[in-house]
């Protein structure tokens, strides 16, 4: 039987597509370069005529989920039907969701020994996201929902704070209160931040669990 013969941009696709699959089903340090030419169908060396290593395709995979991530949330501020209160919820719900669906492949990338990766995940996120949720607050500004004369700083601080508080603590654990604790308080700073009603995150549904 012949083998099929792809473009290389479609053959690149296709390896990073199982690969990522194989990462998400069996982890990423269980899944060898040989299990993922076995579910392509290709020769060992077609993927290494791709990439240089096992890890590499993990950046390809990254580099493809920050780009499904700058997508997804262009999508929601774009929603003329949605108000600028709503698309914030939208954004969070969008990025829970996302990391839940790739919760083993995020577990890995964010191990201490990977801090490479969650270098490179942590620095591209920002950039596509304060320029999209400081105009989402420049229009809940204009609809006379938040109160704030820096709608991009705002998103600046806000982006900052939620690291801050969920991810960065610094061995304080002890001293800052439990995830519920802080993410109150994450709530209480952005509506303070935003010159919002107090409360009015959670009138939207934004609640543990779906945290900004």
């Amino acid at each position: 039987m012949s083998r099929t013969v792809k473009n290389p941009d479609e053959r690149r696709s296709e390896i990073i597509d199982i690969a990522e699959e194989l990462f998400l089903e069996k982890g990423y340090e269980q899944t060898a370069v040989s299990d993922i030419v076995k579910k392509v169908g290709v020769a060992q060396g077609t993927f290494y005529y791709y990439f240089k290593s096992k890890g590499e395709v993990l950046n390809a995979v990254i580099d493809r989920h920050i780009e499904e991530i700058r997508v997804g949330l262009e999508t929601i501020a774009a929603r003329d039907d949605l108000s600028a209160i709503e698309k914030i919820v939208g954004f969070s719900t969008f990025l829970l969701k996302f990391n839940k669906d790739r919760k083993n492949l995020f577990d890995y990338i964010h191990e201490d020994r990977n801090a490479h990766l969650h270098l490179k995940f942590e620095n591209a996120i920002p950039p596509v996201m304060i320029p999209l949720f400081g105009q989402i607050i420049k229009a809940g500004v204009s609809e006379r929902i938040f109160n704030t004369k820096y709608p991009m700083e705002a998103a600046l601080v806000i982006i900052n704070s939620k690291l801050v508080l969920f991810e960065r603590t610094y061995g304080l654990e002890g001293i800052l209160g439990g995830p519920e604790e802080r993410f109150n308080a994450a709530i209480d700073f952005i509506e303070r931040i935003l010159g919002a009603k107090p409360g009015i995150f959670k009138e939207y549904g934004l609640i543990r669990g779906r945290e900004l």
